[in-house]
């Protein structure tokens, strides 16, 4: 089926609209509740094992639920069953819910059309699971320096509500005057004790028009353009891509469809903008390694197997190929970082203690010469 920017009917009711008849706006900009990537595996994986037993949808439904999902698919789960009764189809009832990445809700009306629905699931498990273990890694590269900034946090402002106004208090009654390191560090706490509340008002103010801003079609692309330019993030994009690829290929999904499908692993408007328009030229004739490397920020490896998969008539296991060294490489990088957090917190940090160690042992020394 040819991929057409389509605008949706307009007497067509929200759960019937095609795949295909999605208006672009909606897929680009729309904004929607997530479901943890960890709830999603298993929420396929128990899928895939009920109707690979031989359980139809409707009958599965009701045994899948329990609050091992969490709370947004359990939540949504009663109406999704609902829905499947009244006669609609699977894809389409977890689509109206809105809390179902596009990606996972494309897929599974291709699992439906094609009778592959419990394979599909089972997939989409392999797929999200992968994502889970992959994100777990990250978090665990930064629980050491998250740690370390928290305790650093911790320790100055305890130097400097605790420790330093003892020594104010005991310069004040000497008559002696305070180092300029004590002094420095007491006037910023005095100035936090004091505006705190104005500080928090002007946090909060900032904060809100942020995330307003964020939420803008300026905001989404300032911040699509930042994503795309460090060089972390965008490893984690080609990344995302490429296991969306080698799942719906190796599938047996066409090109273009399996392109317009993975339009849906990312919120990077820039990075859907431009998988919409490789689909539209991979439906029109043109090659897939050409057209990917007309995208700037793509990895220069998947062009180079892309060519190689072309040529060899196996585009799949070429993906597949590349996806195993994108993953290596991604895993090196996160550790390569977090290895040059490490020094760079250490170092601030032990400049800042010294500081306030500083502003502590120096008014020691006034006072002794003073007595």
């Amino acid at each position: 089926m040819p991929i057409k920017p389509i605008q949706k009917p307009v007497n067509q009711s929200p759960g019937k609209v095609s795949l295909w008849q999605m208006n672009i706006s909606d897929i680009i900009f729309r904004k929607k509740r997530r479901v943890p990537v960890k709830d999603l595996a298993l929420f396929c994986r128990k899928m895939a094992y009920l109707l690979a037993s031989g359980l139809q949808i409707k009958a599965a439904l009701p045994i899948v639920q329990g609050k091992s999902l969490g709370g947004l698919i359990s939540a949504a789960l009663p109406q999704i069953h609902i829905r499947v009764m009244k006669g609609d189809s699977f894809s389409d009832a977890l689509k109206m819910e809105d809390i179902f990445p596009e990606f996972m809700v494309g897929f599974i009306a291709i699992g439906e059309k094609t009778a592959q629905l419990a394979k599909v699931c089972e997939k989409l498990a392999d797929y999200y699971e992968l994502q889970a273990r992959t994100r777990r890694e990250i978090i665990g590269a930064l629980i050491y320096p998250i740690a370390v900034l928290m305790l650093m946090f911790g320790v100055i402002v305890l130097a400097m509500v605790t420790v330093l106004p003892g020594y104010a208090h005991m310069f004040e009654m000497s008559n002696a005057e305070l180092p300029v390191i004590t002094a420095i560090l007491l006037n910023a706490s005095s100035f936090f004790t004091e505006n705190i509340y104005w500080l928090a008002g002007g946090v909060a103010a900032i904060t809100i028009a942020a995330a307003v801003f964020a939420g803008s079609s300026r905001g989404k692309s300032i911040l699509a353009r930042a994503e795309l330019k460090i060089p972390l993030l965008r490893q984690a994009i080609n990344l995302h891509l490429v296991q969306a690829l080698s799942l719906l290929l190796g599938s047996g999904i066409r090109l273009s469809e399996a392109v317009f499908l993975s339009m849906g692993i990312t919120e990077n408007i820039l990075v859907k903008k431009d998988l919409l328009t490789l689909s539209i030229k991979l439906s029109e004739g043109h090659g897939f390694s050409e057209s990917l490397e007309a995208i700037h920020y793509t990895d220069p490896l998947l062009c180079d197997l892309s060519r190689v998969g072309e040529k060899t008539g196996d585009l799949a296991r070429s993906v597949e190929r590349c996806l195993e060294c994108l993953a290596e490489d991604y895993k090196h990088s996160v550790i390569r970082a977090n290895k040059l957090i490490e020094p760079i917190i250490t170092i601030i940090m032990g400049v800042l203690i010294a500081l306030v160690m500083l502003a502590v042992v120096l008014p020691t020394f006034e006072l002794a010469m003073v007595v």
